[in-house]
C-alpha cells in the first residue's frame, strides 16, 4: 500500500506539472510555468467534478453502486450531500464537493474502502503538520494540501509558493518530509 501512496503522490505532482506549458531548460534547472495562476487553477482541477469524461462508467443512480460502499462512503463523509459514481475495472470512485474542494474515494469491487484523497486549505491542515512544514519553509505560503488516506495511514502532499517558487512536499503522520518537486515561475 506504501507503494500504492507513493505512486499517487508522484503521480498528482507529475500530472500538476506538465497539465500547462512548460519552458525547456537545461536538466539541472527547475521547471518553470508561465502562469502561476493557470498552474494553481490546474492543481484544483484534478478532482473537480467538472470533467468526468474519463472516469470510467458513470453512474446515475447509487443504488447500482455496492451498498456496502456507498454505506462506508456516508459514515466517513457525513456532511456531504451530492456524491458523482463511477465504476471502472478496479472498481467504484466516488467524486464529490467538501470544503469547496473536489475529493475523491475510491472503493474496490466489493465496496472495500481503498483511500480518499482530500483537499483542502492552510486552515485545515493539522497545526503538528502546519508546524513542521513551516519551521522548515517559513518564506513560503500554503496554497493547496492534499490528504491521501490509505489502509496503512495518511499522508498529506502539501503545495508551497513564493513570488519565484513552487514546492510540493511530502509529509507521513508523523512527520518525515520528503520534497517532491521545485518549481520556478517566470
Amino acid at each position: 500500500m506504501k507503494k500504492i501512496l507513493f505512486a499517487l503522490t508522484i503521480g498528482f505532482a507529475s500530472f500538476s506539472a506538465f497539465s500547462n506549458c512548460v519552458i525547456a531548460q537545461k536538466a539541472l534547472n527547475p521547471i518553470a510555468f508561465n502562469d502561476a495562476k493557470a498552474f494553481r487553477l490546474s492543481i484544483r482541477q484534478i478532482a473537480v467534478m467538472e470533467t468526468p469524461a474519463n472516469l470510467g462508467t458513470y453512474i446515475a443512480d447509487e443504488k447500482n453502486v455496492n451498498s456496502k460502499a456507498v454505506k462506508d462512503f456516508r459514515t466517513r463523509f457525513n456532511q456531504v450531500s451530492s456524491t458523482m459514481w463511477f465504476s471502472d475495472q478496479n472498481g467504484y470512485e466516488s467524486y464529490f464537493i467538501l470544503n469547496g474542494f473536489g475529493d475523491k474515494a475510491f472503493y474496490d469491487k466489493k465496496g472495500r474502502w481503498q483511500y480518499s484523497l482530500i483537499f483542502y486549505g492552510e486552515d485545515k491542515l493539522p497545526k503538528d503538520i502546519r508546524g513542521i512544514v513551516k519551521s522548515t519553509y517559513y518564506d513560503l505560503s500554503i496554497t493547496l494540501v492534499e490528504e491521501v488516506q490509505t489502509t496503512e495511514g495518511m499522508a498529506y502532499v502539501v503545495h508551497l509558493e513564493d513570488k519565484g517558487n513552487i514546492k510540493i512536499v511530502k509529509l507521513s503522520s508523523e512527520g518525515e518530509m520528503e520534497t517532491i518537486q521545485e518549481l520556478t515561475k517566470q
